[in-house]
């Protein structure tokens, strides 16, 4: 502390014996200096802030992506339950089912085979029954609406095979091929 007492005094003299013009010099050098740590400070401050503006900004982004994840967690869970409980339903007979739904949209069903289950039923997977339909001669809109039926059916039943064409006396219609499955949990 002595050191700075004596250095300040010498400093003191030393400016003291100065001419007007050093005296200027000094000052606007002086000047110069406190400004530069002026500017150094600003710059650091506002660098510091900036960093901590992006990682504010960053740690929004990343919460609006949990909120995202987290309310299609909540839609794929409650899809789930709905499948889930869909499986412990008890599947409609699925030729008389297909039967009724053709008739009731006014398709003639040409010809229609059961093939049993097809899979599952073991180790707690799902058994799934199949039937085979082919109908003959449907126009487009009756078979939009036919496939819209059967897929808002009771129970988990969907069309798993469709196969179309076009057919040989008339080309507005549509030889149809298709194979509906209904799945029940084991």
């Amino acid at each position: 502390m002595e050191r700075i007492r004596a250095w300040w005094a010498d400093a003191q003299v030393w400016l003291a014996a100065a001419s007007p013009r050093e005296r200027r010099m000094i000052l606007l050098a002086a000047g110069a200096v406190l400004l530069f740590i002026v500017l150094i400070g600003f710059a650091s401050f506002s660098s510091a802030i900036g960093r901590a503006e992006a990682a504010l900004e960053e740690k929004r982004a990343d919460f609006e992506k949990i909120s995202q994840l987290s309310a299609g967690y909540g839609a794929q869970e409650q899809e789930r339950q709905l499948l889930e409980a869909k499986l412990r339903q008890s599947p409609p007979a699925l030729m008389t089912f297909v039967d009724t739904t053709a008739r009731n949209g006014g398709v003639d069903v040409g010809g229609m085979s059961d093939r049993g289950v097809v899979a599952g039923g073991q180790n707690g997977r799902p058994r799934e029954m199949s039937v085979e339909v082919n109908l003959g001669k449907v126009p487009l809109d009756k078979l939009v609406k036919l496939l819209s039926d059967i897929e808002r059916s009771p129970g988990l039943v969907r069309v798993r095979r469709l196969r179309l064409r076009k057919s040989f006396e008339n080309k507005d219609m549509l030889d149809v091929s298709l194979t509906v499955s209904a799945w029940q949990g084991s």
